[in-house]
């Protein structure tokens, strides 16, 4: 039986709520299944805004302190800066190595600046001494201990000690010497 439009219009007169039922059951289904694809892009978008929203939030929080956390690092940056040398110093600078001299005991033999390395892209410059001391054993580690946690930053480049193999003048034991090289952070 061939299906001509005469046909056709008699099957719809015959059966219109099941067809019709089947015309609104295709249009639900096309639009369930046209959704089901739009609804995981939709919920990966909105994965997208609430990280961004997230993201936000943590930054509006972090910048209720920021003017408290500007003030700690101005005050932090100034304390750095005032344990800097200044490399148009000299007598400052070579000053601090006579303090060191004072309250170690030890003798210092010669202290001769090397010079100040400018170093591209920081801030800071390296001045370097060259520093040589005696004393007894424990009077050359306190020098050393001294440099060391001292209120300026330095970096040791080299270092060398020797014996004389006698008593000093004092009788405190053996005297000896130290010869260092060392690079101290300044600005020019």
């Amino acid at each position: 039986m061939a299906l001509t439009s005469k046909s056709a219009g008699e099957f719809l007169k015959r059966y219109p709520i099941g067809i019709s039922g089947l015309l609104l059951s295709v249009l639900v289904l096309g639009a369930y299944f046209l959704r089901s694809g739009r609804v995981s892009e939709l919920e990966s978008q909105l994965q997208d805004i609430e990280a961004k929203e997230h993201s936000i939030l943590s930054e509006v929080q972090d910048a209720k302190s920021l003017s408290q956390q500007y003030s700690t690092i101005i005050s932090a940056t100034k304390e750095l800066e005032s344990r800097l040398l200044r490399g148009t110093d000299r007598a400052r600078n070579q000053a601090y190595f006579y303090e060191l001299e004072m309250e170690t005991g030890v003798k210092e033999v010669g202290l001769q600046p090397s010079g100040v390395t400018k170093t591209s892209g920081r801030l800071y410059d390296k001045l370097s001494y060259s520093v040589s001391v005696t004393g007894d054993y424990r009077q050359i580690l306190s020098f050393i201990g001294r440099v060391e946690s001292g209120r300026h930053f330095y970096s040791l480049s080299s270092a060398s000690v020797s014996g004389a193999g006698k008593s000093d003048a004092s009788g405190n034991g053996l005297t000896v010497s130290l010869t260092m090289n060392a690079e101290l952070l300044g600005v020019p």
